[in-house]
């Protein structure tokens, strides 16, 4: 049994090793994210800026070099079983000259409690797709390895919506095999997806299945795909499975990284209601049962030591609320907003929804709108109200502002920390990092960078031109006069920088593009 383990191991090595795994900043896995999760719920987190951090399964440091850029207080350590994708990192973090961030070629099964304590432990994409030591390996990390108040991050494929996605990884494998060139098997698995594509049984199981990841398939990160779809080990499983193994390894799982997954009011009432009195009040069997109604088939949940878990608690606390730095763009889709006590839809970019029917409620939705994608706390917000409703309450006003938060926050309509993000007081500015990450970046990787709340922001013809220049030094007017230089002798601006028919503004792309770096 230990050499089959060992094999498989070996196995997971060399295809890491021969295919490296393209692998950026994931902004549910930040543990400033982490952190505010877990006190929304009822627990006090380390405070990441001087963080101890592990990732295992760390790749090139594509997720661990952002949060460590952000936070140069903080101590990180990246752990990866490839020494390809290890030393394509060291080589980034020395061209990016950051002193707070180490990664180590090392099997997960041979960290011990000695390897030392962290207060963010973090796991994104590995757990289910390795074999069943390695993953009790994980779990035991979490166990030994994490501080008495410390959060983990375990992301991991999903049952019952894995299974339509298993269906179609069985089809790619059945043509492509398990041995050889690893590109060569990939265009034979996609040849597969085409074929059943074009063939398969219309309104079957399969077809559907085919219909819903052939956009993915064919036009997603070569990379990702492979590994994926193709990897020898894939072991999904039920969320309940996964409580159970984390309790057996004395870890409770107290959270999803995405809250508002685990409200079942964001499903209908005709949903919440009889799931909550079917539940008795425990949370794992709700979320179970929601991951059946929404098919879901990825997940992110976060965990702590079992002793924590009675100080769990999932009805929003007042004063944790009010704590709350907050981003939103709610814009009313209703015309001019009224200032008053009538219903009016505002709109999220992701196209979320929500009717506010309380002045209050739109001043506030207003300001932050003004302010995104930085965060107002709940004295700035309130403030911003009162400028232009001066005859409210103030008992009112902080109920209604209280219920307002509490509602984009279960309802997912907000991002929030616990700690400012804040535009910069003088001219447009970027780290040095953020700046200079996009020529440090392997070969073949789709230009990015990253941006405070932990996201990749890719980069067109005019994000990579005028990326080294927002250092803080230039004036948006001269950033812009730079940027219509550029279109003047030929730079083409993208499509979509301006609404359907309308002419391509220099202006609005600018302004987009701070928007996406946070600058």
């Amino acid at each position: 049994m230990a050499t089959d383990m060992n094999e498989g191991i070996q196995e997971i090595r060399a295809s890491y090793d021969e295919f490296p795994y393209h692998s950026f900043p994931y902004r549910k896995s930040a543990p400033e994210n982490l952190a505010v999760v877990a006190h929304l719920f009822g627990l006090d987190a380390p405070d990441v800026r001087g963080a101890r951090v592990l990732e295992l399964g760390c790749a090139s440091g594509g997720n661990a070099i952002p949060f460590a850029a952000r936070n140069p207080k903080a101590r990180v350590v990246g752990v990866d079983l490839s020494a390809v994708q290890i030393e394509e990192g060291r080589r980034r973090i020395g061209a990016l000259k950051l002193r707070n961030i180490e990664l180590r070629a090392l099997d997960l099964t041979s960290i011990t409690p000695e390897f030392g304590e962290f207060d963010y432990i973090v796991c994104h994409g590995l757990y289910s797709w390795v074999t069943e030591n390695v993953r009790e390996a994980i779990l035991r990390i979490c166990r030994d390895n994490l501080s008495a108040t410390g959060v983990a991050y375990i992301s991991y494929k999903t049952y019952p919506g894995w299974k339509a996605h298993e269906t179609v990884r069985d089809a790619m494998l059945l043509r492509a095999g398990r041995e050889g060139d690893i590109r060569h098997r990939l265009a034979l698995g996609r040849g597969m997806i085409d074929f059943l594509r074009t063939h398969a049984r219309a309104g079957s199981v399969l077809a559907h299945a085919v219909a819903q990841d052939h956009a993915t398939i064919a036009h997603a990160d070569a990379n990702y795909l492979a590994h994926d779809y193709l990897a020898d080990f894939s072991a999904p499983c039920y969320f309940l499975d996964f409580v159970r193994q984390a309790e057996a390894q004395g870890m409770a799982c107290f959270a999803d990284a995405d809250p508002e997954t685990m409200f079942a009011i964001n499903y209908g009432e005709d949903i919440a209601r009889p799931l909550l009195d079917e539940c008795g009040g425990s949370q794992a069997l709700l979320e179970q049962y929601l991951d059946f109604i929404g098919d879901r088939s990825f997940r992110s949940s976060l965990l702590v030591r079992g002793e924590r878990k009675e100080g769990v608690r999932y009805r929003l606390d007042e004063a944790r609320l009010r704590a709350l730095h907050v981003a939103a763009s709610l814009v009313c889709s209703d015309g001019e907003v009224r200032f008053d006590d009538s219903p009016q839809r505002f709109v999220t970019p992701e196209g979320r929804a929500v009717v506010l029917d309380r002045r209050v409620k739109k001043a506030a939705a207003l300001a932050l709108t003004q302010a995104a994608p930085f965060t107002l706390n709940f004295d700035q917000m309130r403030d911003a109200v009162r400028e232009r409703i001066e005859d409210a309450d103030a008992d009112d006003l902080d109920a209604t502002l209280t219920a307002f938060v509490e509602s984009i926050v279960i309802h997912g309509l907000a991002r929030y920390r616990l700690l400012p993000v804040a535009r910069s007081k003088a001219n447009p500015c970027l780290s040095e990092v953020a700046r200079g990450y996009p020529a440090r970046l392997s070969e073949g990787q789709v230009p990015h960078t990253f941006n405070v709340w932990h996201e990749p922001v890719v980069l067109d013809a005019a994000g990579q031109l005028m990326l080294p220049y927002i250092d803080g030094k230039r004036t948006r007017a001269a950033l812009l006069a730079m940027l219509e230089q550029a279109v003047r002798q030929g730079l083409t601006l993208g499509a979509d920088a301006g609404a359907q028919g309308d002419s391509i503004d220099a202006a609005t792309v600018l302004d987009r593009m701070l928007r996406q770096f946070c600058a």
